[in-house]
């Protein structure tokens, strides 16, 4: 037997540890909580979730099982509900009837109300809308040829799911749509990030990892920057104008199972301060460690350019790297292979700290607060400054990094069973502070 659980925010008592990154100070929990309502499934392990704050009818939480069905609930209804079984629910996918692989990882697509999308452990992802009949008859042609991607529709205005896109041939490990829903990026076993138009319903690009499965990927918040991380331990840095890396982060030890863009964060201003315009990202690892990272494209120190004999080698700084390799964008719907790593500027954390014990499986970065996850579900909620107490950034008190500071922390919830949470991602229109394991 599984549960999924809820906890609340929480906000820190005086004299903990501290995380600093520049003027940025996280600031470790110190209290224990329990979960608000615990929700358990007897026939399967939930595997994934997305929440959708903006939900107008209150149906807001997706959650999907390794059997391959997906639930749609209130959570307000499920708070409100002392029992622990879900109630209210509406039922898609029943029984694997569509597809019986596991369900990796779910979204809402933002600005659509009410359609969401599920990738599976088999390459397909599925569109649905959560009011159409999830039990309606629904059925799609054979796939000719797994290699290649394909979409399909249904036939039936009453069916649903209303569309299946196959996407690769091995596990779909993760998917996140751009602010605006008009871009879907989607990392898999194959190790390929694809990059579709979701409307037009057409590859725009790929790009292939360095080594291994790609396991987790993010969009900045103006949906120029893409960063993906997985089993070759770094993280990358994609451009949606170049298509293709423009920047690779090395720091971790162990596989990278999570990154997100600090989307509250403001860049300063460059006519006023002179700074240039800085993306501001984190990632966390099975190596226990979160990372912190300043990514200043302007900034950038490219690899050596290539130089004719009897010339001086050079190197060059800047917001393109077409400075680095060449002019041509990449065609519309290429699949590439991972450059080397000669040839793309590197990147190195700001912060590196070991913030769990065993290894992480996730990270969410709120307006409020860092929070990062591990396997054996304990949740950590990193306070930001300025929130649930006074910013103490400048004082005495900030601590610097280290990995004394670890043995100071509290877990900021009870412990799960481990096999909860393995394999769990999470999905939302905007980062929450609710999370389910």
């Amino acid at each position: 037997m599984v549960r999924v659980a809820a906890y609340r925010g929480v906000v820190g008592s005086e004299g903990r540890p501290e995380l600093r990154l520049d003027r940025a100070v996280l600031r470790s929990p110190r209290i224990m909580m329990d979960p608000i309502k615990s929700i358990h499934f007897s026939n399967s392990n939930p595997v994934c979730h997305a929440f959708d704050p903006e939900a107008k009818d209150g149906h807001d939480l997706l959650i999907g099982l390794h059997s391959g069905d997906v639930y749609l609930v209130s959570l307000r209804q499920q708070l409100q509900d002392p029992g622990r079984k879900l109630v209210a629910s509406q039922h898609f996918n029943k029984e694997g009837v569509i597809n019986n692989s596991r369900c990796t990882c779910l979204a809402w697509v933002p600005e659509r109300d009410g359609t969401f999308v599920a990738g599976h452990a088999d390459g397909n992802l599925y569109v649905y809308e959560k009011s159409k009949d999830g039990t309606a008859d629904c059925s799609f042609p054979v796939i000719k040829d797994p290699t290649q991607f394909t979409v399909a529709h249904v036939k039936s205005s009453k069916s649903n799911p209303i569309a299946r896109w196959h996407i690769c041939q091995g596990s779909i490990n993760s998917i996140s749509f751009s602010t605006v829903g008009t871009y879907l990026a989607t990392v898999g076993r194959d190790g390929y990030l694809r990059v579709f138009d979701f409307s037009k319903e057409q590859l725009i690009f790929g790009g292939k990892s360095y080594y291994g499965a790609l396991l987790c990927c993010a969009w900045s918040p103006d949906g120029k920057y893409l960063l993906t991380g997985g089993e070759d331990d770094l993280v990358q840095v994609w451009s949606m104008e170049e298509r293709k890396t423009v920047a690779w982060g090395e720091g971790h030890n162990s596989w990278v199972s999570g990154v997100a863009f600090d989307s509250y964060w403001s860049a300063p201003n460059s006519d006023e301060s002179g700074e240039s315009v800085m993306y501001r990202f984190g990632s966390v690892g099975q190596d226990t460690q979160l990372l912190l990272w300043d990514l200043v494209m302007d900034e950038i120190v490219v690899p050596l350019r290539y130089h004719p004999p009897g010339g001086s080698p050079t190197y060059s700084s800047g917001s393109h790297s077409a400075h680095w390799e060449n002019n041509n964008i990449i065609p519309a719907g290429t699949l590439q292979p991972s450059p080397s790593m000669r040839d793309v500027p590197k990147l190195s954390p700001v912060v590196a700290h070991r913030v769990h014990v065993e290894p992480l499986s996730g990270l969410s970065i709120t307006n409020e607060s860092v929070v990062t996850i591990c396997r054996e579900g304990h949740i950590k909620i990193w306070v930001r400054p300025g929130h649930g107490e006074s910013n103490r950034s400048n004082s005495s008190s900030d601590l610097a990094v280290s990995s004394s500071a670890v043995s100071k922390d509290r877990v900021v919830t009870s412990s799960l069973s481990s096999s909860s949470i393995k394999g769990s991602s999470s999905s939302s229109k905007q980062h929450s502070t609710v999370l389910f394991s």
